[in-house]
């Protein structure tokens, strides 16, 4: 998921190779807008778009990422080893800007405080390491590389995110099989400069099943203000779980009841805006049914005064859902 500071919401859709746009104007109302836009496939492997970033690189003054005579507005990492590029030049169909073989993308990050230092951060899940592009989409080495010297036996990177000019990654049991069915205590979250230097390990173990989806709340997200927010994307272990984001200290969990549906891979979290999406709001995108179906939804905290809970509203896809806390006292998401 990913959004400029006035688009709407871009979802990536994974099984079918596209990337949705989705526009909420309240809560409870979302609309589909009319662009749909095709990642491409490639001949053989896995396929599908995974993370994704909005480029905002793209003032005349500063401009990195060219795709055709202007600059990316949207950047997808692929499945099949491929980052693409989208813009309003490209029609409905995002170009492949760069290729790495064997590769298998399941995250990414953009970061870089000008056009000149500009780079893209993609989690290769298959090769074990972070993949680094310049603006000019080049693949290139970074000093610190990305070395994590704590990291424990048999996780591989899983996503990257950008937070408060960091780079946070994930990390989860190597192969699908096992990060679908991962338990709590099987993942880790580690923290680096934009130039790949280790900082700290955050977490590890703890409540983490494969986690994902990770953003800082922001200090109106009630109970959990100013906690980092991560998701586990384990079918078996689907939660979003929230850190102290200095000390790395379990704070407490929004466990997910499905309803009717079951579980599937949670994937990203992020919070509005304030033009697309509240500011204040939790968006997320979960692959419901075994990700046989998605489904796009919030979380908002919002006080009762004789109880306290955590409710999500389903958007679009199949199913409603209800969120409630386990650890502190929580706030009541509509």
């Amino acid at each position: 998921m990913s959004f400029s500071p006035t688009s709407p919401f871009w979802i990536s859709d994974q099984a079918t190779s596209v990337s949705t746009l989705f526009l909420s104007t309240t809560l409870e109302t979302v609309t589909k807008a009319p662009l749909t836009v095709t990642i491409p496939k490639t001949a053989s492997g896995p396929q599908g778009p995974t993370g994704q970033v909005n480029n905002p690189f793209n003032s005349a003054q500063n401009q990195a990422f060219i795709l055709g005579a202007a600059p990316a507005n949207f950047i997808f990492a692929n499945l099949n080893g491929t980052i693409s590029a989208w813009n309003g030049g490209a029609g409905t169909t995002a170009q492949i800007q760069a290729t790495t073989p064997g590769a298998v993308y399941t995250g990414l990050a953009i970061a870089g405080s000008s056009a000149a230092t500009a780079a893209l951060y993609a989690a290769n899940t298959s090769q074990n390491r972070i993949d680094v592009f310049n603006g000019s989409f080049a693949p290139i080495t970074l000093p610190g590389g990305f070395v994590n010297p704590n990291l424990p036996a048999g996780l591989v990177p899983f996503n990257v995110q950008t937070i408060n000019g960091n780079i946070y990654v994930t990390y989860a049991p190597a192969g699908r099989d096992s990060q679908i069915a991962a338990t709590e205590g099987k993942g880790a979250v580690a923290v680096f400069d934009t130039n790949g230097n280790f900082i700290k390990q955050l977490i590890a173990g703890d409540h983490l099943a494969s986690p994902w989806g990770i953003a800082l709340a922001p200090a109106g997200f009630g109970q959990f203000g100013g906690d980092l927010l991560v998701g586990n994307f384990s079918f078996v272990e689907s939660e979003i779980n929230a850190f102290d984001p200095i000390t790395g200290a379990f704070l407490g969990t929004i466990p997910i009841d499905e309803g009717a549906n079951t579980p599937g891979g949670l994937w990203a979290i992020a919070f509005g805006n304030g033009v697309t999406g509240n500011s204040n709001t939790l968006f997320f995108a979960d692959g419901i049914n075994g990700e046989a179906n998605g489904l796009f939804g919030s979380i908002t905290a919002v006080p009762e005064p004789s109880s306290w809970a955590l409710l999500i509203l389903g958007f679009a896809g199949v199913g409603f859902m209800a969120y409630r806390r386990k650890s502190k006292p929580a706030l009541m998401a509509a």
